[in-house]
């Protein structure tokens, strides 16, 4: 009893945080003690740990996953297959994929880096990653290059109806920065040649929305158009259906924001809903390309005030203003637009 009390107190010495030291609490029966989060990271990739983890399968609350030797000295690779992950602030969602591999590589105790690999050949999407660390906290680096859009797109094929009809021309790449335990991140993505076809969504050239009044029609004048515009989208006009630079904003936290565009909000309104999911973000944003191209800015703007929602039960513009004004929507001011 007295050698195990002693292997206890000197387990416990090891992971004791320092003054300032990121640390996490541990309960151990009735006591709490806290924990140094680099310490314990630094024993878990300790050279010899890996070696005990060889031919293992460890089974995790993202999948089971199986560790082994790399082709290169020092190199250890994990594979997952399938794999979940969970994201917080998105209601519990869970995103999976088909396989996840990843290596790692162990410059020296504080710093590790490799690669990964997310989805199935010949689509699979390719990336590397960096770990820092030090006595208060962690420093992650995730860099994605020059990948096709529709590769990306490809990861979600089984949540994604859409992909099975949908052609998706383009490129991204992005840089992310993560430090823990602070949760600062900031993301610089890059997007270019977007451009999304075969959602048939040219047929809404001439549809009439179905909570038009059978008298109304679709002018809503100079000042509600250009209010809107102002509210919701300010660069309606210079975007192609998205704005990367509002999505980069709105995702970084700090003042709540919306990111959607008005092609993108007309994209929930009629095909994706309003289920907060990354699942129905990436379908809002199938369509918003596409609609933005094949139906023009005139007609993305005319369908929005056509259909959107109001307040209190009103559906359009037309319906609004009448509700709310007494007026048809071409004849307010600009006071009552805004």
């Amino acid at each position: 009893c007295f050698a195990v009390l002693m292997l206890l107190c000197m387990a416990w010495w090891t992971v004791k945080p320092a003054p300032g030291e990121w640390s996490h609490p541990l309960q151990v029966g009735p006591w709490q003690v806290r924990m140094s989060v680099p310490t314990l990271l630094r024993i878990a990739t300790h050279p010899l740990a890996l070696r005990w983890l060889e031919g293992r399968t460890l089974r995790t609350r993202y999948g089971t996953v199986q560790w082994r030797a790399g082709e290169r000295p020092d190199t250890w690779r994990a594979s997952c297959a399938p794999c979940t992950l969970r994201l917080a602030g998105w209601s519990g969602e869970e995103i999976h994929w088909t396989r996840a591999e990843w290596t790692v590589l162990r410059s020296n105790a504080n710093d590790f880096r490799g690669e990964f690999t997310l989805g199935d050949a010949p689509r699979a999407v390719h990336g590397r990653w960096s770990v820092q660390l030090s006595a208060s906290g962690v420093e992650l680096r995730v860099k994605l290059p020059d990948t096709p859009l529709a590769d990306a797109y490809a990861l979600f094929t089984n949540a994604i109806p859409e992909l099975r009809h949908a052609h998706i021309e383009g490129r991204m790449r992005f840089d992310l920065r993560l430090r823990l335990p602070e949760r600062e991140w900031a993301l610089k993505p890059h997007i270019e040649g977007f451009e999304v076809s075969g959602l048939r969504t040219e047929s809404l050239l001439n549809g009439v929305p179905s909570c038009l009044a059978s008298d109304a029609s679709l002018q809503f004048g100079l000042w509600l158009p250009r209010a809107v515009i102002a509210a919701e989208d300010q660069r309606f006009y210079e975007h192609t259906g998205y704005d990367l630079q509002e999505m980069v904003a709105a995702w970084s936290g700090g003042t709540a924001r919306g990111a959607s565009t008005l092609s993108q909000q007309l994209a929930k309104l009629l095909f994706a809903g309003d289920e907060r999911s990354v699942q129905r973000k990436l379908r809002e944003l199938l369509y918003a390309v596409e609609m933005d191209r094949t139906l023009g800015k005139a007609r993305v703007l005319n369908l929005y005030l056509a259909i959107a929602p109001w307040g209190e039960c009103q559906c359009g513009a037309q319906a609004a203003a009448r509700h709310y004004l007494h007026k048809r929507p071409e004849a307010l001011t600009p006071t009552e637009a805004a």
